[in-house]
This record gives structure tokens, sequence and C-alpha cells, in this order.
């Protein structure tokens, strides 16, 4: 019974695999493939043999000690090593967010190349009466008029600047840590 159906099998699948497939191109360049030409078909043909030498795999040798091929690694083990991965990248994005928020709070006070000398003027002292500052001290303005002047230090423009990139790579990094914690939440990457 089993050679008469492996016979069998033999017998069908001798014209299934010299099977003639047509590639069918209409005239508006659409690509079609059939077993069969329509009756009347107005486009292009174009006739495909499969090579039936190239479907044989040889058979290893006996005795030549080339075994089995090594299996295939389980679904179980890519997927632990996917979430390896994922652990990875989001214990890497955590550390960057915890770095830029620590930039930030240790950034506020302005570096001192950042400071500038600002002029606060105002009408002078009067008799008797004490500056508000202690670097404070009567001048006469260009054009002959006493005032009170108080230089004063104070941020300036590349301390602004500073602190624009502080928050700008704050921001980015919190945006690649919620990211990576939805990644890994899913399980994919």
């Amino acid at each position: 019974m089993r050679a008469w159906l492996l016979a069998m099998a033999v017998a069908l699948a001798g014209p299934a695999a010299a099977q003639t497939l047509y590639k069918l191109t209409d005239k508006e360049g659409r690509v079609t493939y059939s077993d069969k030409v329509p009756k009347g078909y107005d486009g292009t043909v174009v006739a495909i043999e499969p090579d039936t030498a190239s479907n044989i795999v040889p058979s290893a040798k006996a005795g030549t000690g080339a075994g089995p091929a090594a299996p295939p690694s389980g679904i179980g083990e890519d997927r632990r090593k996917a979430r390896e991965d994922l652990d990875r990248k989001l214990r890497a994005a955590q550390a960057r967010a915890e770095a830029a928020r620590k930039a930030k709070a240790e950034g506020g006070d302005p570096l001192p190349d950042e400071l500038q000398t600002v002029q606060h003027r105002s009408r002078p002292l009067r008799a008797g009466e004490q500056p508000p500052n202690p670097n404070c001290f009567n001048a006469v303005d260009p054009s002959g008029i006493a005032t009170l002047n108080c230089p004063t230090r104070v941020p300036g423009e590349a301390y602004y600047e500073r602190q624009k990139k502080l928050d700008e790579d704050l921001k980015r990094a919190e945006e690649e840590l919620a990211l990576a914690e939805r990644a890994y939440r899913r399980g994919t990457d």
C-alpha cells in the first residue's frame, strides 16, 4: 500500500513540477501571473519555465561526520534576547535622563564668564542718605547731571543660551525615556 501511495505521489508531482507559468502584462503596465493564457488576451505574454534542477537539495553523505544542522534558536530565546535589549535601552535612557536632570539642577547659577555688568542710575544721594548697595557711588553723567550709579552683575546672553540648551537636553532625554519605557512595556522594539 505504501509503495502504491508513493508511486501516485511521484506521478502527480511530475506534471506539477514542470508546469509553465505565464507573466501577463496589459497595455497599462499591470502585471499578473497565470498558469493559462486567457483567450483573446491583448497584452504581452512571457512564458516562465521553472528550473526544477535548482530545487534539489543534496543529502548528506553517510559517514562524513557532518551531523544535522544546529536547530534554530527558539522563540523563547529570541524573546529573552529582545527583552534584554529593551532593558538595556531603557536603563541607558534612564541614565541619560538622570544626567540631564542633574546638569539642569547644578547649572542654575551663572558661571563667571556668563556675567555682565549693568549700570543702574538713579537720583543722587541726599545728605545723610545711605546707598542701596555698598558698591553704589555718586557720579556725573556725560551731560553734566549728577546721578547715583549702582553697577550690578547680572547673567548675560551666554547664561540664557546655556540654560536653553540644558532645557532642550532634558526634554530630549525625557522623550527618549518615555519611548524606551513604552517599548519595554510592549515588549517589542
